[in-house]
């Protein structure tokens, strides 16, 4: 026989609203997480600012608090569109689990990654 247990509760976790944004002439801020429940909207995010003759040439990761594959995936995503629109993007300000993580996969190289200072 179940019982059901009334004074069980659920929790409820809370996300970080992620996002990108210009922050100069040249640079776009990202904050909160690059994880897979946010990657999403950061990739739809940045359609607007990563086109062809857009002066960011740097990415700041500095609010950015967690970072998982997916986030990794993205910012290579981000990468190979400034190499099709012939400029260089860098990535500044990465979080510790981000270096790791493209340690990992050998992509440090491949993302121009400067760690937080």
């Amino acid at each position: 026989m179940i019982s059901m247990n009334p004074t069980m509760t659920t929790t409820t976790t809370m996300t970080t609203a992620s996002q990108i944004q210009a922050s100069g002439v040249d640079t776009a801020d990202v904050s909160g997480d690059m994880t897979f429940d946010h990657v999403h909207a950061l990739l739809r995010q940045a359609e607007s600012l990563l086109v062809a003759g857009s002066k960011i040439r740097q990415i700041n990761l500095a609010k950015v608090q967690k970072v998982d594959s997916s986030g990794l995936a993205l910012l290579l995503e981000w990468q190979a569109t400034a190499r099709r629109n012939n400029t260089t993007l860098s990535i500044t300000q990465a979080p510790a689990d981000l270096l790791s993580l493209a340690r990992l996969c050998e992509a440090q190289d491949l993302l121009q990654l400067t760690a937080r200072g």
